[in-house]
Formats: structure tokens, C-alpha cells, sequence
């Protein structure tokens, strides 16, 4: 299987159930999710975890993992000064061509959003600064 440009052997990735145990195990945090992501990028050369900073609707925001058995979506709505991201594992879901498609819409709606702001930022007059 090929993804972003690497060709992935899929019997290297996690299984769902082993991503769960190892974050289960190791508390359910995005400072868990670390230790996999250096784990697929020494495999890898890419950590394979990507973060949706848009809320799905549910939850805050989520992480977007792949496994063995295709894509899983990890959501958190709370964030800790220690831990990061706390991950919301009883609502964990494995992403099917429906929601991957609701996912792509969404973010192009945001990201086109947020690009025409910034550039029309360009032309708003910036107030002049104090000298100090």
C-alpha cells in the first residue's frame, strides 16, 4: 500500500487493538501517542499520525492513526499542560469512506476560510506601533 509517497507494509503497522492496549497501558494522552509515532517514523521515515485540529461535530478535535485494518479516529476534547491531547477512547472509530469524505469538505472549507483571511489581513492598515 503507498500513502503520502512511502510504501507501507501494512504487517508492520499496529492493529487497532494493540494501538488501544499500548495507549490503555500507557495513559491516554498524546505524550502516549508519541512513543508511536517514533515508532512509525523509525520504521516508516514518517510518523503516520496526523492531527484533525477541527472539531468533528463531537469531540474537539481529532488524531487520525493508521493500523492494520485501515484508519482510526482518536478524538480528545481535553488538553493538559503535561499530558496534551487526553484521548476519549470509548469513542474511538475506525474512519470509513463516508466520514473521510466529510472530513476532506470540512477542512477545505476551513482551510479556504483561514487562507482568505490571512490574506485579506494583508491589506488591512496595521495601526502604527508605539515607540518604546
Amino acid at each position: 500500500m503507498k500513502l503520502v509517497g512511502i510504501e507501507i507494509d501494512r504487517s508492520k503497522l499496529m492493529t487497532k487493538s494493540e494501538l488501544l492496549a499500548f495507549l490503555m497501558k500507557n495513559g491516554e494522552s498524546d505524550r502516549a501517542l508519541s512513543v508511536i509515532r517514533e515508532r512509525y517514523y523509525e520504521t516508516f521515515g514518517n510518523e503516520l499520525i496526523w492531527h484533525y485540529p477541527i472539531s468533528d461535530g463531537k469531540h474537539r478535535a481529532v488524531f487520525v492513526v493508521i493500523v492494520q485494518e485501515g484508519f482510526v479516529s482518536l478524538p480528545y476534547d481535553v488538553v493538559d499542560k503535561e499530558d496534551y491531547e487526553i484521548l476519549e477512547l470509548d469513542s474511538v472509530t475506525m474512519f470509513d469512506a463516508e466520514t473521510l469524505k466529510f472530513f476532506i469538505d470540512d477542512f477545505k472549507l476551513f482551510s479556504d476560510d483561514l487562507l482568505a483571511a490571512i490574506v485579506d489581513m494583508l491589506s488591512v492598515e496595521q495601526p502604527k506601533q508605539p515607540d518604546f
